[in-house]
C-alpha cells in the first residue's frame, strides 16, 4: 500500500505529547542547532508544551506528519514590543533524520511564512541558524532569505563555540506558496 503524502498543519494542544518527545529528541541529537538545551527543557510539562501551541493570532507552531507520526516542527511568532511588531521570527525548525532530504523543511517553512503573511503589519521574517548547518542555510537562501549578520560564538555547547548566521526575508519577496509539487516523501532507514 503506498504511503500518503506528508501533511503540514498547525499544531493543537492535543499534539503536545508528540511535540514534547520530538523537541527533546532534537535537543539531544543536534544541541548546537537550538538556543535551549535538553537539560532546560526535559523538566517542562505537557502543560508547558500546550501553552507553546495554544491558539494565538501572533504565533503558531506547525508540524509535518509523515506515516501518521510527527516528523518535523517549526514555530513562527511576531515580535511583541511595539517598535518591532513589524517583524516575525522563525524558530525551532527541525525534521527527524529519517525524513531529511524529502522537502519537509521547505513545506514547514512555507507554512510558517504563509502564517507570518497573514499577521497584520508583519513586513519581515527573521531567523538565526548555526553557521555550520549548510543544508539549512541553502534552504533559507532558496526561499529568498538574505544574511544580515553573523554572530560569532553565539552558542556554547559542551564547551564548543558555534557561530550563528542571522537571516531576514521581506514578506513582499516571500515565496510562501509551493514553488513545485513534491513527490511523496519516503522514510530513510538509518
Amino acid at each position: 500500500m503506498p504511503s500518503s503524502a506528508p501533511l503540514v498543519r498547525r499544531l493543537t494542544p492535543s499534539d503536545a505529547p508528540a511535540l514534547r518527545q520530538l523537541r527533546l529528541d532534537a535537543l539531544r541529537e543536534t544541541p548546537e542547532a537550538f538556543g535551549s538545551s535538553y537539560e532546560e527543557e526535559h523538566t517542562l510539562t505537557l502543560d508547558d508544551f500546550q501553552a507553546w501551541i495554544a491558539p494565538a493570532d501572533d504565533s503558531a507552531m506547525f508540524g509535518v506528519f509523515a506515516e501518521g507520526a510527527l516528523a518535523g516542527i517549526i514555530g513562527v511568532a511576531r515580535q511583541r514590543r511595539l517598535k518591532v511588531r513589524h517583524k516575525a521570527h522563525i524558530w525551532s525548525v527541525y525534521v527527524t533524520p529519517a525524513w531529511r532530504g524529502q522537502g519537509l523543511a521547505r513545506q514547514l517553512m512555507q507554512a510558517a511564512l504563509g502564517h507570518a503573511g497573514i499577521m497584520r503589519g508583519v513586513r519581515t521574517v527573521q531567523l538565526s541558524v548555526t553557521a555550520n548547518n549548510a543544508a539549512a542555510c541553502r534552504l533559507y537562501a532558496s526561499l529568498g532569505f538574505e544574511t544580515y549578520g553573523h554572530e560569532r560564538e553565539a552558542l556554547c555547547v559542551n564547551g564548543v563555540l558555534y557561530d550563528e548566521v542571522l537571516m531576514a526575508l521581506p514578506l513582499d519577496r516571500a515565496q510562501a506558496g509551493p514553488s513545485r509539487p513534491y513527490p511523496p516523501a519516503r522514510r530513510r532507514d538509518p
